[in-house]
């Protein structure tokens, strides 16, 4: 395994914070699907550890599909996508595809 610098280790961390947290979706409807969270969250974890051996898979999974529950239902199947595709890239175009996803989630963008 290799060790991403920290602009990778940020990102990771980005995704993840409280910062990046996303609004509750008031009216519970609409989004992904639980399945379709889980998935996406288990793909990209296993792709961050493969990138990064510090970072904890099944940790990382938990936080993910935390974080992912409080997304709006808008941005949320969105954000799932995102995290999808980020999982099939390699691990030099890994960190750029993170903070994408992380502020898809965040801020709809």
């Amino acid at each position: 395994m290799r060790n991403i610098d920290s602009r990778y280790q940020a990102a990771i961390a980005m995704l993840f914070a409280g910062v990046l947290g996303c609004g509750k979706d008031g009216d519970g409807g609409g989004g992904a699907t639980q399945t379709e969270i889980d998935t996406a969250c288990q793909s990209y974890c296993q792709m961050a550890h493969l990138c990064d051996d510090e970072i904890a898979a099944d940790e990382c999974t938990a936080t993910c599909v935390d974080r992912m529950g409080d997304c709006m239902a808008d941005e949320q199947g969105q954000a799932v996508d995102d995290l999808e595709s980020c999982a099939k890239e390699a691990c030099d175009d890994f960190t750029s595809c993170t903070v994408g996803a992380g502020f898809q989630c965040a801020f709809g963008i």
